[in-house]
């Protein structure tokens, strides 16, 4: 398994644990013994990423969790909604209205995309950003489509319950189809592709842009055939309604809210957080975690959905390689779906960085049992604020006992 490295760290020599993907494409494939040109491309290309390589030391005395499967299904279904995306963005920027003909096409691909993640199920919600990328509506809008749909499948029953208790049915049937939910993910932005140039902009928005994108959920909404489904306009224009009612654009609360605009609201906050954008630097994935968890943000968002999306993300990634305030390096071995910033890890380098002899190595722990323990920083990014966190599942599990489940509890906290 992976230890993640950064460019500069790089050596000849060095055996790739996974394949390295730019714009859904393999430069760098697993296995590759990189070489010195091979390092060169990638600091003129990717100078901020994060190399896994393999560290044949640790594979043999550590289990690593493995999560090669959920990277390849992430990229899959990521490459195949950006296709879609880009498709219906040429329609509209040519004039064209989208008509019912060419919708069943790309509802089509949808529902093979969620056949696809059904019979492939993943264990995290793996999110790979590409360098220098300049078709932002593309990317985002595939990878709020991809979290979305593992949200929604880890979250079937409270879906059927959501939608039948905010409903005046009493029971509706195929309550538990995500195709709503992975549709409106699809379009969800499709009312920003008439001013997405403002992604360009490195200057702040007028008070009239601003205006402007506060009203592309409607807008969005408006340019959907009449043939789509009525659910699917209603997650389009409401997915930036809030838990608190402080969304748009009606200002609409918490159960006026449907539950698959809430899935939307959450995945495409956190896709947007850790997106590059001409007018703000992305946000790491667990900087955007901890704001959405225990930030202002947390108000904006179901609880319920938020939590269970904590428990399936990866804000610090197998083999992430962390500087702990002792001065000794440890290496992430398995995520913790009960506390997304307390994974397993091992100590395996001393304060020089050199690795530990083998005899050193001491068995892996999660961060947060060892007072001595405490961890400071990741590929440069100060975390000394992840070390007094308050554990915030043994609140859910009391607050959402019977809005979660048996069955996602169980999930949660196994």
């Amino acid at each position: 398994m992976p230890i993640m490295l950064r460019v500069d760290e790089l050596e000849p020599g060095m055996v790739l644990a996974n394949s390295i993907i730019n714009r859904f494409c393999v430069l760098l494939a697993r296995g590759r013994r990189l070489t010195e040109y091979d390092i060169s491309a990638l600091r003129r290309k990717m100078p901020e990423a994060l190399v896994p390589v393999i560290d044949p030391v640790l594979d043999e005395v550590v289990d690593f969790q493995e999560d090669a499967h959920d990277r390849q299904v992430s990229s899959e279904v990521r490459r195949n909604i950006a296709s879609v995306v880009r498709h219906v963005g040429n329609s509209v920027r040519a004039g064209m209205a989208l008509e019912g003909p060419n919708v069943a096409g790309m509802q089509a691909v949808v529902q093979e995309m969620i056949r696809y993640l059904e019979e492939n199920p993943v264990t995290m919600a793996i999110i790979e950003q590409s360098a220098r990328w300049n078709a932002y509506l593309q990317e985002h809008s595939a990878n709020v489509f991809y979290v979305s749909l593992v949200i929604g499948n880890t979250l079937r029953n409270y879906v059927k319950q959501e939608r039948e208790r905010c409903s005046a049915l009493r029971y509706i049937p195929h309550a538990m189809d995500l195709t709503p939910l992975a549709t409106a993910a699809l379009f969800h932005d499709l009312g920003m592709v008439p001013i997405e140039h403002l992604y360009k902009k490195s200057e702040p928005l007028t008070d009239h842009e601003k205006a402007l994108v506060r009203a592309h959920p409607q807008r969005g909404a408006e340019l959907l055939p009449a043939e789509i489904d009525p659910m699917t306009r209603l997650v389009v224009r409401t997915h930036h309604e809030n838990q608190d009612g402080s969304g748009y654009p009606q200002g609409l609360h918490g159960e006026q809210i449907t539950v698959f605009a809430r899935i939307l609201r959450v995945a495409d906050a956190y896709a947007a957080a850790i997106s590059r954008k001409a007018y703000h630097k992305a946000k790491s994935p667990i900087r955007a975690l901890y704001e959405m968890l225990h930030g202002d943000y947390a108000r904006l968002y179901d609880p319920v959905i938020l939590k269970v999306f904590a428990s399936i993300t990866q804000p610090l990634p197998i083999g992430a390689k962390l500087k702990l305030a002792n001065g000794q390096w440890a290496v992430v071995v398995a995520h913790n779906r009960a506390n997304p910033f307390k994974p397993q890890i091992i100590i395996a380098f001393d304060e020089l960085g050199d690795p530990l002899e083998r005899s050193q190595l001491r068995p892996p722990f999660y961060l947060g049992e060892r007072s001595d323990v405490r961890i400071a920083y990741f590929a440069g990014e100060d975390l000394h604020f992840l070390n007094d966190l308050p554990d915030w599942h043994d609140d859910v599990r009391h607050v959402h006992l019977e809005r979660l489940g048996e069955e996602l509890l169980d999930f949660m906290y196994p």
